[in-house]
This record gives structure tokens, sequence and C-alpha cells, in this order.
């Protein structure tokens, strides 16, 4: 029986190829760039979580952008 997998071989470790590490990354540039808010630890909090409430009930933007095929 043939199954539809294809084997693709890895680093050890590939961090692009993982999609938390791509929310990461877009957390990394849409809020902590600069670190525009070193000294206010309450306002980075604040910001990271409103950045991570934004996906709470899905985005498909978010999805897209972590490299997933997503059906138009």
């Amino acid at each position: 029986m043939k199954l539809p997998i294809q084997i693709v071989p890895l680093p050890t470790y590939a961090s692009w190829c993982n999609p938390i590490e791509k929310l990461w990354r877009k957390l990394r540039q849409d809020v902590t760039h600069l670190h525009r808010w070193a000294d206010d630890l309450e306002t980075l909090c604040t910001e990271i979580d409103r950045f991570l409430d934004q996906f709470a009930h899905g985005s498909l933007e978010l999805l897209r952008y972590a490299g997933l095929e997503i059906p138009d």
C-alpha cells in the first residue's frame, strides 16, 4: 500500500519550519522590535497580551503567515 507521505530531511533544528517560531518572529517584528518598552515592563506585557489576544479565536492571516496552506 502506498501512502501519500513525503519524507523531508530537515536539520536537527529547523525553526523556519516550525509555525510557533513564526508566531514569535511576528511578535518580535510587531511588538518588541527596537525595545520600545524596555524600561516599562507593564506596558510591554500589555502590548504582548494585546498582540496574542488578536489570535485567541483563530486567524487565517496568521496561519498563512506561518506558512500553512489555507484554501480560499
